[in-house]
């Protein structure tokens, strides 16, 4: 029973684990440190005379914020150096408690009588924590998270993670905080890790510093990369195999006549190994096999829905860049660019490759700092403070990346639920859905009715059921399309819509351009095929090398000297009479 008792607690840090590694594809290496604080730091305050559940808790909200303080390198670091730096957390933690014996209690540890009692002198209630105890609270701890976990891929929670597992840039395009995201999971995985470490303390009445190595961090790592990604149940399979690992581990040490924690680390690496190898695949089959129990698209709708329609004046700019200069590591990429879109307008922005087309978008989205000049939104409004894209969307402006980027394999609905996300301002949403609140029940509603308009606008409203990686690559472009469009922000900027489609996909395309125009939406679009351009370009405006040599009609940039000379050379003479 304390064998098992234990597992469960390994587990909940596990579930810890999972929200970041799991659920924003941050490959954190540190949960050891965090289970160690929750260990010593719950010990330590007991031994002061700190009543039990209140030095679990304690050790919990320290641990939650050196989570959160971890959250701010994650906006610096990312994929190996993320991992490394989380990785020296857990060594770091590891050394101190070997070389600071008034923390640590030294070799011996620090100890607690077992099994532990709860005193209540108001309730005049004593409460004994026998391992059966134990079973209850950690398992109650471990189910509780998985619910959680299940509960949230439908909801609010679960549309950001979805965006977060996918890439930074990508979330960030369609609104979602990132940085504050990551914070949150980094936060509760270290809360979780802590109390994870303090039940298995006061379980066993003893912390010792070898139980709390660098070891028990790849370990936890391992467990959570074979569970696979954003499963609930994933904590729990590989809990299950590191619990078959100190007897397997140990059977090899006597037949081998070695040391059975070599063995133990030789074993963890391997399963390591294999995870990182066959887990792909294995989420693969894992996915066909649990298909029929998943749950039904977030969005249903009705083929009598309208198209999403911009709140906004006709004519009125919805973005407007005055006299822009931006550099990269001190190299001029724009300078003294003016663009500006007007609600009801369709806005081609052309021009050679490095021109600064997409440098453009950057800036007007926020990504980019301007050295010089200004941007402003819908009614003149100032631009939100550069460095992200995620305040520019939700101030009315919002960009499609250039490559097809897809939301794993949720259905079309699913993932233009996501940018939906960006026009709610209900505090505490998540928690609201978790606990079906009739405001959280609205909202969904809401999603719903803003996905299905925007997949309509699109012309894929009756694709909203489909996986979005089995559409074609161009309904996968309009998808994007429809993700953005979903956010509400009233200027749509598109990095090469076109890009890989066929002559009736940009007939479509074309359709849908003009149709966001009627629609009320300024749409700013960078794209080399001339003939697109000139199909539904109510404007044309024309770098080179970073500056604007020309603005105006197609018809209008055509004849120009400048254009044709620095990139239309060759088509605008095509498009002359000749003599016959």
């Amino acid at each position: 029973m304390r064998t098992f008792a234990g597992d469960l607690y390994l587990l909940v840090a596990a579930y810890g684990l999972a929200l970041p590694v799991s659920y924003a594809r941050l490959p954190v290496l540190g949960q050891g440190a965090f289970v160690a604080v929750g260990a010593f730091g719950t010990l330590l305050l007991a031994a002061h005379g700190t009543p039990l559940l209140i030095a679990v808790a304690t050790a919990a909200a320290i641990a939650a914020v050196s989570g959160y303080l971890m959250g701010f390198a994650a906006t610096r670091l990312a994929g190996a150096s993320l991992a490394l730096a989380t990785w020296a957390v857990a060594w770091l933690a590891y050394v101190v408690l070997v070389q600071f014996p008034r923390v640590s209690g030294g070799s011996q540890g620090l100890t607690h009588a077992s099994p532990a009692r709860l005193l209540s002198a108001s309730l005049g209630l004593t409460v004994t924590l026998h391992p059966w105890v134990h079973v209850l609270v950690a398992g109650g701890i471990s189910v509780l998270m998985a619910a959680v976990l299940c509960h949230s891929a439908s909801g609010p929670w679960g549309l950001d993670w979805a965006a977060l597992r996918t890439g930074p840039t990508l979330a960030d395009s369609l609104g979602v905080p990132v940085q504050r995201r990551r914070r949150a999971l980094l936060a509760a995985s270290g809360a979780l890790g802590a109390i994870g470490g303090a039940g298995t303390a006061i379980l066993i009445g003893v912390a010792a510093p070898a139980d709390y190595s660098p070891l028990l961090s790849l370990q936890l790592f391992v467990a959570v990369l074979i569970g696979g990604t954003a499963n609930w149940w994933g904590p729990m399979v590989g809990v299950a195999l590191l619990a078959a690992l100190p007897s397997t581990a140990d059977n090899l040490a006597s037949a081998m006549g070695v040391d059975a924690l070599r063995v133990r680390a030789v074993l963890t690496a391997a399963l390591l190994v294999l995870a990182l190898v066959l887990r792909r695949p294995a989420a693969d089959v894992l996915r066909r096999l649990t298909a029929r129990w998943r749950r039904p698209p977030a969005v249903t709708y009705d083929d009598t829905e309208t198209a999403a329609q911009a709140d906004v004046p006709r004519g009125a700019t919805v973005l407007q860049l005055e006299g822009v200069e931006a550099r990269y590591a001190g190299v001029i990429a724009l300078s003294d660019v003016d663009v500006s879109v007007r609600a009801g307008e369709v806005h081609a922005l052309v021009g050679p490759n490095g021109s600064g087309k997409s440098t453009v978008l950057r800036v007007a989205t926020g990504v980019l700092a301007p050295s010089r000049g200004r941007v402003t939104m819908s009614n003149g409004r100032p631009a939100p403070r550069a460095g992200a894209a995620a305040p520019c969307v939700a101030a009315g402006v919002v960009r499609t990346i250039q490559h097809t980027a897809l939301l794993g394999d949720l259905t079309a609905g699913v993932q233009t639920a996501v940018g939906a996300r960006a026009r709610e301002r209900v505090a505490f949403a998540g928690l609201r859905h978790l606990i079906a609140s009739p405001t959280a029940r609205e909202l969904t509603r809401s999603r719903q009715r803003v996905a299905a308009g925007a997949l309509t606008a699109v012309g894929l409203h009756q694709l909203a059921a489909q996986p979005a990686d089995r559409l074609d690559s161009a309904d996968q472009r309009l998808l994007q399309m429809a993700r953005a469009l979903a956010t509400g922000a009233p200027a749509l900027l598109l990095d090469e819509p076109a890009a890989g489609m066929a002559a009736t996909d940009r007939r479509r395309l074309a359709e849908v351009l003009r149709r966001l125009a009627g629609d009320g939406y300024g749409v700013l679009f960078v794209e080399h095929d001339m003939a697109l351009v000139g199909t539904v370009a109510d404007r044309v405006t024309v770098l080179d090398a970073g500056r604007v040599i020309a603005s105006g009609s197609f018809a209008e940039i055509q004849q120009d000297a400048a254009v044709r000379a620095a990139y239309l050379g060759e088509v605008a003479e095509e498009r002359e009479p000749t003599d016959s």
